[in-house]
């Protein structure tokens, strides 16, 4: 089944909804790099208004998100912050990329810590995408992430027993695929943004709706 991440991609809105002054090259993009800063923001909105707005805030260190979900006039607010163990991404001139990160959260229970431990690798494939007649992109201003393989794994501690969840996912070509808009390509930091706008009718009328943003900073490790 074609599984389309549209939190981080929309190729027709990317074509039209951003501007780039900045362009980069095969030889720019391989690198070995850490993630600086990563900021997601992204808004659903139902058929009825309802409306959930999900935000991710991560630096070197810390993480945090927050999910803002309205319904019926009333609102309820989840935060969970974390500490950054690994945020990486290595881009290989063969056209290949692996990407790592790894999150702790802690939280308080009876006044006992509880500890989750949250890894992601992912890999792939990456382009960088071709001019299209019409738009205002230049060459190499756009380029894409293809994922093959991605591996979740959790470990859950709690009053000294832990519990182990992992999943693995893998996808064709063209199943899973990110587009992002280079922003920033100077020296040793590459700058990455995507933004997504797109709505769906119901049959019975019904219109609900996803928008949002995601910046990427990286630098050279």
């Amino acid at each position: 089944m074609k599984k389309i991440i549209y939190s981080t991609l929309s190729v027709a809105l990317l074509a039209v909804s951003i501007s780039s002054c900045a362009k980069s090259s095969k030889g720019k993009m391989a690198n070995e790099w850490k993630v600086t800063e990563f900021n997601s923001t992204e808004t659903d909105t139902d058929s009825n208004g309802d409306q959930t707005v999900s935000t991710t805030s991560m630096t070197e260190s810390t993480a945090t998100m927050t999910t803002v979900q309205t319904s019926g006039g009333s609102s309820q607010t989840t935060t969970q912050s974390g500490t950054v163990n690994a945020n990486e991404m290595t881009i290989d001139k063969d056209g290949t990329w692996t990407s790592t990160r790894d999150i702790t959260s802690t939280q308080s229970i009876l006044g006992t810590t509880a500890t989750t431990n949250m890894k992601t690798v992912t890999s792939g494939t990456w382009a960088f995408v071709g001019k299209t007649k019409g738009d205002d992109f230049k060459k190499n201003e756009r380029v894409l992430f293809n994922t093959l393989s991605e591996t979740y794994t959790q470990v859950y501690t709690y009053n000294g027993s832990s519990q182990t969840s992992a999943s693995t996912d893998t996808y064709l070509t063209g199943e899973n695929v990110m587009i992002y808009t280079v922003t920033e390509s100077k020296g040793k930091e590459l700058a990455l943004e995507s933004e997504i706008s797109n709505s769906n009718t119901s049959t019975g009328g019904g219109t609900s709706s996803t928008k949002g943003t995601t910046t990427i900073k990286l630098a050279e490790k």
